[in-house]
C-alpha cells in the first residue's frame, strides 16, 4: 500500500489512516490500538492477538503493514508518541487552538484562530492520509469514463459544484441533478463506461448511498469520498477515498466533522482534477481554451 508520508505522521495517525484500507482482521487490531493506545505499551503479542481474535502471525503482519520492523519496536513507538511525540504535540495544539465548539465567549481573534487552525490541520491530515494507490485507480477510472455522474447532499454539494467546474473545463462530460426524483432516474442511464461518484462525509446519506448502489447495479464503476470506512456507502464503492474524521491523532470520530469535512472533500477533488489534467495535458489545455472562449463574453 502506498500511503503518502509527507508531512511525517506519527504511528497513531498512520494506523488511523491505514486502517481504512485493511482487511477485517487487521482492522480489528487497528481499532483495538486506537481505542486504548496506552494499553499497548505493556501488552504482549499473545494477549493482543487473543483480544482481537486473530493469530500472533496476523499481529506481526499488522505491524509490518504499518511499516514497523517488529512488535517490540511498535510498542516503543507507541510509548514514545504518547509520552512526548506526535500525539502529545497534537493534543497540545488541540487544547490551545481547537475546541469542540466555538462558544459565545470567543472574540473575533479567537474565532479566526480556531477556524484557521482547524482548516490547516485538516488539509495536512488529508494530504498525509490519502492512498496514492486509490488515487491512481480513481484517475484511471476518470480517464476511462465517458460520463462522470455525481451524487451528494447538504454540505457535500460544494464539492460537487467544484468537481463539475473542474472536470467540465477539461472536456469531461459530467452530470448532476439536485432534484431527488430526477437523480434517481438518472442512475438508470448509467452503464459500464460511466463513473458514479458519491460524496458523503458520514457515508450514510440515504439518497447518495442508494444512488451509488443503483449505479453499480447498472454496471457503472463507483467511487466514494467519505470519512468512515465502515459506513454504508463504502459497500457500494469500487474505489474509496477517505477524508479525515478528526484533526488530531486521537479523538472522537465525529470531532470537528461539520466544520472541516467540506475542506477535505474539495482538496480530494482538486487532487483528482490536477492528476487527470497533467496526464491528459493536451486535451485538458484544449478544453480549458475552449471553455475560456465560451465564457469570455461574461467578463468585462
Amino acid at each position: 500500500m502506498n500511503i503518502a508520508t509527507e508531512p511525517k505522521q506519527g504511528i497513531i495517525a498512520r494506523i488511523r489512516w491505514m486502517s481504512a484500507y485493511m482487511n477485517p482482521a487487521l482492522r480489528r487490531i487497528a481499532e483495538r490500538v486506537l481505542r486504548a493506545p496506552e494499553d499497548i505499551k505493556s501488552i504482549s503479542i499473545k494477549d493482543l492477538a487473543t483480544q482481537c481474535e486473530v493469530s500472533e502471525s496476523t499481529v506481526t503482519r499488522f505491524v509490518r503493514e504499518i511499516e514497523v520492523t517488529s512488535f517490540q519496536q511498535f510498542k516503543i513507538l507507541i510509548a514514545e508518541e504518547l509520552s512526548q511525540g506526535t500525539a502529545a504535540g497534537a493534543s497540545a495544539i488541540t487544547d490551545r487552538h481547537v475546541y469542540e465548539d466555538i462558544t459565545e465567549e470567543d472574540d473575533t481573534a479567537s474565532v479566526l484562530s480556531k477556524v484557521t487552525a482547524r482548516y490547516t490541520m485538516t488539509i495536512a491530515d488529508t494530504r498525509a492520509g490519502l492512498s496514492a494507490e486509490e488515487l491512481e485507480r480513481a484517475v484511471a477510472a476518470i480517464e476511462a469514463a465517458d460520463t462522470l455522474a455525481f451524487f451528494a447532499m447538504g454540505a457535500s454539494l460544494l464539492c460537487v459544484e467544484n468537481a463539475l467546474l473542474r472536470f467540465m473545463r477539461v472536456g469531461k462530460s459530467c452530470q448532476f441533478f439536485r432534484d431527488l426524483g430526477i437523480r434517481q432516474i438518472s442512475t438508470s442511464t448509467l452503464g459500464p463506461r460511466s463513473l458514479a461518484i458519491g460524496i458523503s462525509n458520514s457515508g450514510r446519506t440515504i439518497s447518495t448511498v442508494d444512488s451509488l448502489k443503483e449505479a453499480k447495479a447498472q454496471g457503472a464503476t463507483t467511487l466514494c469520498i467519505t470519512s468512515f470506512p465502515d459506513s454504508p456507502i463504502v459497500r457500494h464503492a469500487d474505489i474509496r477515498l477517505f477524508t479525515p474524521t478528526v484533526t488530531g491523532v486521537i479523538g472522537s470520530a465525529d470531532y470537528h466533522e461539520s466544520m472541516v469535512s467540506k475542506i477535505a472533500q474539495l482538496q480530494v477533488i482538486d487532487v483528482l482534477y490536477s492528476l487527470y489534467a497533467v496526464r491528459n495535458f493536451g486535451s485538458a489545455m484544449a478544453g480549458l481554451q475552449k471553455t475560456s472562449d465560451v465564457t469570455s463574453l461574461t467578463r468585462y
